[in-house]
C-alpha cells in the first residue's frame, strides 16, 4: 500500500483569510493541488477530515475548506483536538478517512496540542495505511525534521523546511541556511501555490501557480546553493 503526502508551501485560499481571520479572501492559489490531492484518494467522494488545530479550529477556515472540497466531491468533516481529551474517538475519526487536510497557523501550539491526545501517532498510523496526508503551512511543516525556526517535526522527511519562501525576507533566509550550515541538512523551500507530492519515496512537484517554485537547498564550503525542482522530473527523498 503506497504512503501518500502532500506539503504545500502556501497560496490564498477561497473564503478564508490569513490575515485577517474571517471570509474575505476572493483569490483561491492552490486549486490544482488540491485537485490532485483528491484524485490521490482514488475514491469518488472521498471522506476529507480537516485538522485545523494550528488555526485554534476557526470555523470560518474549515467553512473554507469545506466548501472548496465539496465543490471536488468530497464529504468533509473536521477534528476537534482542543479541549478533547478522547484518544479513542479521535483515533477512530482519523482511521475512517479517505484524505487529512492539516490547515495553517501556529505550527507551535498545533504540535503541543496535540501531543496531548498522541495525535502524531494517529496519524502515522493513518499515513502507513494509505490515507493521503496533506499539510498547508504548519500542516507541512510538522511532516519535516525540522522548520527553519528549529521546531523539531515529525521527519517524515528528513530535511529542514521553509514554507511562504516567496514570501520571506533576507534576514528569514539567512536564519534558514544557518541551519542549514549548523545542522549540516538539507533545505527545502516551498513558495506558495508548489507542492511536494510524496508517494512512498518519490517526490513529484505540484504547482497551482506558473511562476511558483520548489527548492532544494544546501551549504556548501561557506556557500548556499540553490536548486529549482523541476515539476518534469521525480526526485527521490
Amino acid at each position: 500500500m503506497s504512503k501518500k503526502l502532500v506539503t504545500i508551501g502556501g497560496g490564498k485560499i477561497l473564503g478564508w483569510n490569513f490575515d485577517t481571520k474571517d471570509s474575505n479572501q476572493n483569490l483561491y492559489e492552490t486549486e490544482n493541488i488540491d485537485r490532485e490531492i483528491v484524485k490521490l484518494s482514488e475514491k469518488e467522494h472521498p471522506k476529507l477530515l480537516f485538522i485545523g488545530t494550528a488555526s485554534r479550529e476557526n470555523p470560518i477556515y474549515f467553512n473554507a475548506i469545506r466548501n472548496i472540497f465539496q465543490n471536488l466531491g468530497c464529504e468533509v468533516d473536521y477534528l476537534q483536538i482542543i479541549n478533547n481529551n478522547n484518544t479513542e474517538k479521535i483515533k477512530e475519526k482519523v482511521l475512517n478517512s479517505d484524505i487529512i487536510y492539516i490547515g495553517g497557523g501556529n505550527t507551535r501550539f498545533m504540535l503541543q496540542e496535540w501531543e496531548q491526545v498522541n495525535l502524531k501517532d494517529i496519524l502515522f498510523e493513518a499515513y502507513n495505511n494509505g490515507i493521503v496526508i496533506s499539510g498547508f503551512s504548519a500542516g507541512a511543516y510538522c511532516w519535516f525534521k525540522y522548520n527553519y525556526e528549529l521546531i523539531e517535526g515529525f521527519n517524515a522527511i528528513n530535511a529542514v523546511v521553509c514554507v511562504h519562501y516567496n514570501e520571506k525576507n533576507d534576514n528569514k533566509k539567512k536564519q534558514f541556511f544557518e541551519v542549514l550550515k549548523n545542522k549540516n541538512m538539507i533545505g527545502i523551500a516551498l513558495d506558495n501555490g508548489v507542492a511536494l507530492e510524496i508517494i512512498d519515496n518519490n517526490i513529484k512537484i505540484l504547482k497551482s501557480l506558473k511562476n511558483a517554485n520548489a527548492y532544494r537547498i544546501k551549504y556548501v564550503n561557506g556557500k548556499v546553493e540553490t536548486e529549482i525542482l523541476n515539476e518534469d522530473n521525480i526526485y527521490e527523498i
